[in-house]
């Protein structure tokens, strides 16, 4: 189950989006596979989050470019998130 706090300062979407992007970077959703859909997201987080919030989640993944859509399919884990520290490394 997903665990949302509704009386955090952190957006609830943000929050799902967070909880996606641990379980890909861990490895529970592997790369290629699918992510659970919108319903079964709703059911996960105790029917706490609307499917907008939990769209607007899925979209800021897919922003990332973490998650894509597939027409008909669903929405797939395409790339492992990154770690910011990562982006600073190679300065010489």
């Amino acid at each position: 189950m997903i665990e949302i706090d509704r009386e955090s300062i952190t957006p609830m979407y943000v929050q799902l989006a967070s909880a996606l992007r641990e379980r890909i970077r861990r490895g529970e959703i592997p790369v290629g596979r699918r992510i659970p859909s919108q319903h079964e997201l709703e059911l996960e987080t105790g029917g706490q989050i609307s499917r907008r919030t939990i769209k607007s989640a899925i979209e800021l993944l897919q922003a990332e470019g973490i998650v894509q859509g597939v027409q008909g399919k669903g929405v797939f884990a395409v790339a492992l998130p990154s770690d910011a520290s990562d982006d600073n490394e190679s300065d010489a």
